[in-house]
């Protein structure tokens, strides 16, 4: 369903150009086979035209109405999707615990994010930075592919992610404001391995421009929850 979604989104323009033609060529033959219904005395000849005209409106309508649903889904459909829970997720998944994360501000150029500090004692990596932002991602295993930390994103986004970890129960993947990491709003979940695949549509118009944090947790199969894995993003839709 996702990779259908995905599709429409994608090549919506083609799907509109290429449904467009066909229901002027199809119009335009409706009209032609009116005029000769209307136009033809003999019995037979106008029976044929009848045919044809009901041959082309039918043709006609049904391009009409693929249009529409094309629209349809592309517009209110498919940004309230990925709000919908794939499968439960335990009360506690939105209870996780305090950590303290790096400060973000505007970068100086192409109006990313920059982490200007992290927090104390963050060891590992090349940086402390990389340190504090790779806490409970494990290549391979646990991490993000898309996005990723200082991404500027926008419309309806793919997010990418590989999530294997040993002795996985389920898991959920989740948004916060960066100022506000006690608001957690999960987008789905699931119990099924993902290697460098999709976990899921993120509709960004539904949000309000901003920094956010988008984190998978994995709980293992005694319900416990191990250590989130985090990227930082920019939403910026056109307003």
């Amino acid at each position: 369903m996702l990779e259908l979604f995905h599709f429409l989104v994608d090549y919506q323009i083609w799907i509109y150009v290429v449904l467009g033609v066909l229901a002027l060529i199809y119009l335009i033959r409706v009209i032609s086979a009116a005029r000769e219904r209307y136009a033809t005395i003999f019995g037979l000849e106008r029976e044929d035209a009848q045919r044809r005209l009901n041959s082309a409106l039918a043709i006609f309508i049904l391009l009409i109405l693929l249009i529409g649903a094309e629209f349809v889904l592309v517009t209110f459909v498919i940004p309230e999707w990925p709000l919908v829970m794939m499968t439960p997720v335990p009360q506690t998944a939105s209870e996780t615990a305090e950590e303290e994360m790096p400060m973000i501000t505007n970068s100086a150029a192409g109006g990313g994010l920059t982490i200007v500090s992290t927090p104390e004692g963050a060891v590992g990596g090349n940086s402390p930075a990389i340190a504090a932002l790779s806490s409970g991602c494990i290549a391979g295993q646990l991490e993000w592919q898309a996005p990723s930390t200082g991404d500027v994103i926008k419309g309806i986004y793919s997010l990418e992610a590989t999530v294997n970890v040993k002795d996985m129960a389920f898991y959920n993947w989740a948004f916060s404001p960066v100022e506000d990491q006690q608001n957690w709003q999960t987008l789905s979940a699931g119990n099924l391995p993902v290697l460098e695949g999709e976990l899921g549509l993120w509709a960004t118009t539904q949000v309000a421009n901003g920094d956010y944090v988008l984190r998978i947790t994995v709980y293992d199969l005694n319900n416990q929850q191990l250590p989130p894995c985090d990227v930082y993003i920019r939403v910026l839709n056109e307003e």
